[in-house]
């Protein structure tokens, strides 16, 4: 063999040891799972109290949108922003 051969069988084997030190001292350890939680299995408790059936919502009128802030109802009525925001309400307070 000549000495160009020996100098790369050489470095080839280094490179190898190297390569197979590094992927085994890098080698992932298993990861253990943790405890499945216990499932539970006991029955509902149901809450108590009576069925009211009304034609609105508690605390408003029978209007849907009583109360909303931006117009006098969500449903039907001719809701909107107020004046100064540019919607339905009125025209919009920049440059008009």
């Amino acid at each position: 063999m000549k000495q160009n051969d020996w100098i790369i069988s050489a470095v080839a084997l280094v490179l190898a040891l190297i390569i197979a030190g590094t992927l085994f001292g890098t080698k992932r350890e298993p990861v253990a799972p943790s405890a499945p939680t216990q499932a539970n299995l006991t029955a509902p408790a149901l809450p108590t109290g009576d069925v009211v059936m009304t034609n609105s919502l508690g605390g408003g009128t029978a209007g849907a949108g009583a109360g909303s802030p931006f117009g006098r109802g969500a449903f039907g009525g001719p809701g909107g922003p107020p004046s100064g925001f540019g919607g339905p309400g009125g025209p919009s307070g920049f440059g008009g």
